[in-house]
């Protein structure tokens, strides 16, 4: 099967190579196109001896080529599970892999990017959180590091500039939409649930008349709301029922945590405010921090309404989706306890005109 052309596959393996997992590209064949340094470090063999290889050669168990099998019978779909990789002394490292095909049309959806994350001496959760913490802040960093060089570029090489300029500002996308994915990747509805999010947003922003470039930097903030549910544990984030006071405690405390995974530059700072405030509540009763009325920021307000209504619109393993119409009038009635009344004025105007569709919707 030939590989996806080079203008859709560098980028990528760029990002593969920056990762701190080990990560590998594999065809529908089980043939592996790609595998990073630290996936071949944590084999013990060189990229050569890697790459070209099926997946299922590197195992004599029967049980490990069923598991492979399984995998490459349904291609199509996500998963994340534990398994084993063959250590450099024939030993079995435990680890967890999550897979996913890299599009939904030929010939990216032929390709398959699997993450392998080491779980040998997993150290305690705190010290694992604040390690992603590290991590994903640097791959920020080094973002934003880049957006900055293009400052340098003197008066003859404005129109490069700009170029580069455009070509950073859909990388940044890309990484912003990509640290979401991971924030979500245990959910069934992730890409589209961040993608709605960012939608509602930025028609709620721009019906409070504010500037489309604030907007538009509102709605592509909103997709990292969620980005500190990181470190929730899995039994939590997947419980079917109601969460009792520890469980919930610990789910609250992804707010916090996820203003601490984002980067401290400014191309940041309206995410990390949605991070944090966007469970607080108009009449104080919300978290983490208590914020009352107009002392929470107007992002994490606007984001607030679009993210309960999105719930309550959607299917989750606690309840069904609710109709449009059952959502629209909870939230109507929820202005000035749980929402900005002004949020909820732009919402209703939206809402009574027909445009606070979901994207597909539209499309």
């Amino acid at each position: 099967m030939p590989p996806p052309a080079a203008s859709s596959f560098n980028g990528l393996i760029e990002l593969l190579d920056a990762l701190n997992c080990g990560a590998f590209l594999i065809d529908r064949s089980g043939r592996i196109e790609h595998a990073n340094d630290r996936l071949c470090q944590m084999l013990g063999l060189n990229r050569p001896q890697v790459i070209g290889r099926s997946a299922e050669s590197f195992y004599d168990a029967p049980d490990a080529a069923e598991y492979i099998h399984s995998r490459l019978a349904n291609f199509e779909e996500p998963y994340e599970g534990e398994f084993h990789l063959p250590g450099p002394d024939k030993n079995k490292i435990p680890v967890i892999m999550s897979g996913r095909p890299l599009g939904t049309e030929p010939p990216l959806s032929n390709y398959r990017l699997v993450t392998v994350i080491d779980l040998t001496g997993q150290k305690a959760a705190e010290a694992q959180a604040q390690e992603e913490y590290e991590v994903i802040s640097r791959l920020s960093d080094t973002v934003l590091a880049q957006a900055l060089e293009l400052k340098r570029y003197n008066q003859k090489l404005e129109e490069k500039v700009r170029e580069r300029t455009r070509e950073l500002h859909d990388a940044n996308m890309e990484a912003i939409y990509m640290l979401a994915v991971a924030s979500e990747a245990k959910d069934v509805d992730t890409g589209a649930h961040v993608r709605r999010i960012e939608h509602y947003t930025t028609l709620l922003a721009r019906q409070l008349g504010l500037p489309d470039h604030v907007a538009e930097e509102f709605g592509y903030s909103s997709i990292l709301h969620d980005v500190g549910k990181m470190v929730v544990p899995d039994h939590i984030l997947k419980k079917p029922g109601p969460l009792d006071m520890a469980e919930r405690e610990a789910m609250q405390l992804h707010c916090i945590a996820g203003e601490r995974i984002l980067s401290q530059k400014p191309f940041f700072a309206t995410a990390r405010q949605i991070a944090r405030s966007h469970h607080e509540n108009w009449d104080g009763s919300g978290y983490p921090d208590g914020l009352l009325g107009e002392a929470i920021p107007l992002p994490a307000r606007i984001v607030h309404l679009a993210d309960i209504y999105d719930a309550l619109t959607s299917e989750r393993v606690y309840k069904a989706s609710w109709t449009p119409q059952m959502a629209t009038e909870t939230i109507y009635k929820a202005g000035g306890s749980l929402f900005d009344p002004n949020v909820v004025t732009a919402f209703r105007t939206l809402h009574e005109s027909g445009q606070f569709t979901p994207p597909h919707a539209q499309d």
